[in-house]
């Protein structure tokens, strides 16, 4: 706790230097959480307040209790018990600390780290510990921390470089130092937020994507043989080379090489790329010096037709080339290249590995764990590592804390035998994809197949580079039916994006294969338009007149959740609901306590009202008691405490709005 003790008593002198200072200082009147009254309100839902004494008075209250001690931690469920049972129970928010709580302090329509008063507009690790009784109502118990390391912007149009576009994996970037407290460094108040996320019992979970990086990153200067080369005048005519010969959006699986190899434009553009200088520089001093840059990123699809990625490259893993590789296609002199196939090193590893390479990976897990302190690593695009290192960090992880959960980004769910084995925990799954898609029944065949699948994933409504839920038609209506429903999934980790709760529209970072019409969600006068959190100056509307309808539901949800999450994660406790037909609009499952059980139903149709008849027989050859009292003990409409009356063959017959989640508890008496 020593960070965020010396956190608050560093502020303490600040906010006495500036306690006199006048101030038109705004923030959402939503932040205001512990009803700090020195303030001005705003037609806007804004306040004007002094920001060294506001951010005092809040830090005050969430670490001193009422007799001005620190708050006791609260402790860690099963930290003593089984190794990683705590990822089965977590509820997983996804927080991107620049634009979690970015806001246009002075009103100038900018989001700058250097406004009027020189203090931050962008998000901080510090203006982060806000948000902690926030996520602590709603039931969050873990974060997932995206990149907050140094990023590297180039040519991209953005204000910000992809989020993969690191300079060093062990550098956290100074734009998310806040200003409020200039004696502690940028390593030191992300010590503090990680320190306050463990007094509140909120682990946090690193995003770490160490086979992509920025092109102008830090490690080419002593190892430049990491990275695929070409000469500097190159780039003009650099692209994804195609091969006539093959599908669009092909994967570059070793049945297709032949062809691949057989290209003339994937021959020249082999032919452009040379051997990594033996000098010690800059990637600016390789340019000017050697007439030598790095190459760029492309898709690993073959004639994806996307852009290259300007900003950032990939590592070369291996001293050698695949064996996979054609016989005779390339001569044995030429320089490693960067192809479709050695993008997809997990497809086509060489045998002499770069040490120096996979060590430096290691130690930055290492780093991770006994320095930040975090308790589970999210390892993203794991298709540009090879097989043999997606193991080996896993297992190093294990070996050095054997409570640190590993995640895999994988969409493919029949891989998830292949993730336990190479010792991950958990994959990110589908669902961010699949559950929007209710009109086709995608999140029917989701939700009941996941209770089976034999690892936990991701049980969310959307992912950062796909659209927004809420963007969607009825789109109020369906997040409120998708986040709450996902809380009570078998085997599934819910998980929610920065500015759900605000029913935020615009994408995070819309994928190349996204509809672009999604950026364009907001209305032109809004100036977030045509803007995506990950990449722009961005903020999440917190003065929003719905903010308050999903963390009101979800407190109540955590309530309920809480007292079953014992059968949630025990998949013999849970049992599917059924319906007269597979084609109805219901899913439904009910978790089975000794002395107790709890049916969660859901009315699919976001448009309509629906009668559901739900069967009650599998239920009941499961129940270790007798049922002589059944109730519905809240919804997503209707808050209230109601009896549910049973039909003659003991099945249920309820009425469902729109989007409705109903809450029915069996019990002995």
């Amino acid at each position: 706790m020593k960070h965020i003790i010396h956190l608050y008593y560093t502020l303490k002198k600040q906010e006495n230097l500036h306690h006199n200072d006048i101030f038109n200082y705004v923030i959402p009147d939503a932040w205001n959480t512990y009803g700090y009254s020195d303030k001005r309100k705003l037609r806007s839902g804004e306040i004007i307040v002094n920001p060294y004494s506001f951010y005092l008075y809040t830090l005050h209250n969430i670490l001193f209790d009422h007799n001005n001690q620190i708050k006791k931690a609260i402790p860690f469920v099963d930290e003593k018990k089984a190794k990683r049972t705590w990822l089965k129970k977590a509820n997983v928010y996804s927080l991107m600390i620049r634009s979690a709580t970015a806001w246009d302090h002075d009103r100038d329509n900018r989001l700058t780290k250097d406004n009027i008063y020189h203090l931050n507009d962008n998000g901080t690790f510090f203006k982060s510990i806000l948000l902690i009784p926030h996520l602590k109502r709603m039931g969050i118990n873990t974060i997932l921390l995206h990149q907050p390391f140094a990023l590297c912007k180039t040519y991209k149009k953005f204000a910000y470089a992809d989020k993969e576009s690191v300079i060093n994996f062990t550098k956290l970037d100074e734009n998310l130092k806040d200003s409020l407290i200039p004696e502690l460094n940028v390593e030191e108040q992300c010590l503090a937020f990680i320190e306050a996320c463990h007094l509140y019992g909120i682990r946090i979970i690193l995003e770490f994507c160490p086979g992509k990086i920025a092109r102008y990153n830090d490690y080419v200067l002593e190892h430049p043989e990491w990275f695929y080369w070409i000469n500097k005048e190159d780039l003009r005519k650099y692209h994804a080379p195609i091969c006539p010969s093959l599908p669009h959006n092909t994967i570059p699986h070793t049945y297709t090489l032949k062809d691949l190899y057989h290209s003339e434009d994937v021959m020249e553009h082999i032919s452009s790329f040379q051997y990594a200088p033996t000098s010690h520089k800059t990637l600016l001093d390789h340019e000017i010096d050697e007439n030598l840059t790095i190459a760029p990123l492309f898709s690993d699809q073959i004639n994806a037709n996307l852009t290259i990625d300007e900003d950032s490259t990939i590592f070369n893993y291996f001293e050698d080339r695949s064996s996979h590789t054609p016989k005779n296609s390339i001569s044995k002199k030429q320089a490693p290249y960067l192809l479709h196939d050695t993008i997809r090193q997990d497809l086509h590893p060489g045998k002499i590995i770069q040490q120096s390479l996979w060590d430096m990976i290691h130690s930055c897990v290492s780093w991770y764990i006994s320095y930040l302190h975090v308790d589970g690593i999210h390892i993203e695009k794991t298709f540009l590592l090879p097989e043999k290192l997606q193991k080996e960090i896993a297992k190093n992880a294990h070996k050095q804390n054997s409570h640190i959960a590993m995640i895999a980004e994988d969409t493919n769910i029949e891989n998830s035998n292949a993730w336990i084995h190479k010792g991950y925990d958990a994959i990110s799954g589908n669902s961010g994809y699949e559950e929007s898609n209710i009109s086709n029944f995608n999140f029917h065949t989701f939700a009941y197949r996941l209770k089976d699948n034999p690892c936990p994933m991701f049980a969310a409504s959307e992912f950062f580079d796909a659209k927004r839920i809420a963007s969607l038609e009825h789109g109020k209506t369906l997040s409120i039916m998708l986040h709450v429903m996902n809380q009570f999934l078998p085997n599934g980790i819910p998980l929610a994006l920065n500015g759900f709760e605000c029913f935020d529209v615009q994408p995070m970072q819309l994928s190349e294969y996204g509809d672009q019409k999604y950026v364009m969600s907001l209305p032109k006068s809004d100036l977030r338009y045509q803007r995506q959190a990950y990449l722009d100056e961005y903020y999440f509307d917190y003065c929003s007149k719905d903010l308050n309808i999903l963390p009101f539901l979800l407190e109540k949800c955590h309530q309920i959740r809480d007292t079953y999450i014992g059968a949630i994660t025990n998949i013999d406790s849970c049992v599917p609901v059924w319906f007269d037909s597979p084609k109805d609009f219901g899913i439904g499952y009910s978790f089975i306590l000794e002395n107790q059980a709890l049916m969660v139903i859901c009315n699919t149709n976001i448009a309509n009202s629906c009668d559901l008849h739900i069967h009650t027989e599998n239920l009941y050859a499961e129940l270790p008691f007798s049922v002589n009292a059944i109730y519905q003990i809240f919804s997503t409409q209707d808050s209230y405490r109601h009896d549910v009356k049973q039909d003659e063959f003991k099945n249920l017959s309820l009425h469902f709005a729109p989007g409705e989640v109903k809450f029915i508890e069996f019990k002995p008496n």
